[in-house]
């Protein structure tokens, strides 16, 4: 009883694993596009506002 018990133990907590690792590569997946897209935003915005005040001085 004792060895089953620890192999079923083994068993979920891998499947567990499994699961954790799976979401984690989905958010990285879902979030990471936003924020290079954000990056990039913020640094054509900042290019922006640098070239329009070298323009305005």
């Amino acid at each position: 009883m004792g060895l089953a018990s620890a192999a079923a133990t083994v068993i979920v907590g891998i499947i567990v694993l499994v699961l954790i690792v799976a979401i984690v590569v989905f958010l990285i997946k879902v979030i990471a596009p936003i924020i290079a897209g954000l990056i990039i935003l913020a640094l054509l915005v900042g290019a922006g506002i640098w070239i329009y005040g070298k323009l305005k001085a």
